[in-house]
């Protein structure tokens, strides 16, 4: 079963989800703040987060960014704040999904079961060899990018995006398929989703190995490597 930490300080809002989750078999357990959302994150074991954004004390924010310092675990940030720029921020420190009040439920659990999917598959692909690039390697064990002996966490989107790229390296993709593939849906589709996730990978990537990777192909999408 799996277990879900739902942080939420609005409290008929959160027993609301809860209730909906279980219904269909995960194991949710709620904090109303931030600090206990990350006393509780650190005392047991989860397969994914729901986080709100505006919580009293640490904010959501703060905690996404506490929390991907040291897992790669699937967050969806949940908020009342609609404008694009709170969306990108929120996708920026980490989130890998962002959903605005009021939703649908059944929203909800697709999204989580998307991610979910896509964690598992992260994490359970078994290759002989690991995908490289000029001494660019992934630890598909514990979702690290390797760089001479160094290493730096990615979220799953990061690696399942970097894995794709480094398998076929020159290739332009498209920013519909690329959203399609790593985010497994084909409604919901946004421009700025999938370049949030590509420069925040640039920049992992950048800052762990100096390399110059990833470049956008003007109307198309991005392409990973040197172009021919």
């Amino acid at each position: 079963m799996n277990r879900i930490l739902l942080v939420e300080d609005e409290k008929i809002l959160a027993k609301n989800i809860a209730y909906s989750l279980e219904k269909d078999g995960f194991l949710v357990d709620i904090a109303f703040s931030g600090e206990d959302g990350l006393e509780q994150y650190q005392q047991h074991t989860y397969e994914l987060l729901l986080l709100d954004w505006t919580l009293p004390g640490i904010d959501g924010l703060e905690v996404c960014r506490t929390v991907r310092k040291e897992s790669n675990i699937p967050i969806i940030m949940i908020t009342a704040k609609e404008e694009l720029v709170d969306r990108v921020v929120g996708l920026e420190v980490g989130a890998d999904d962002y959903m605005t009040k009021p939703f649908h439920q059944r929203e909800l659990l697709a999204r989580i079961r998307a991610l979910l999917r896509r964690s598992q598959l992260v994490r359970t692909e078994n290759e002989e060899s690991r995908p490289t690039w000029n001494g660019l390697e992934l630890d598909k064990d514990k979702l690290n990018i390797l760089y001479k002996g160094k290493s730096t966490p990615l979220s799953g989107t990061e690696f399942k995006l970097l894995d794709l790229f480094l398998k076929h390296p020159q290739h332009v993709y498209t920013r519909d398929f690329l959203f399609e593939t790593v985010w497994g849906m084909s409604e919901g589709y946004s421009d700025r989703t999938v370049d949030v996730n590509i420069s925040r990978l640039r920049k992992k990537i950048s800052e762990l190995s100096g390399l110059k990777t990833l470049s956008a192909v003007r109307g198309i999408g991005y392409s990973f490597g040197e172009r021919e």
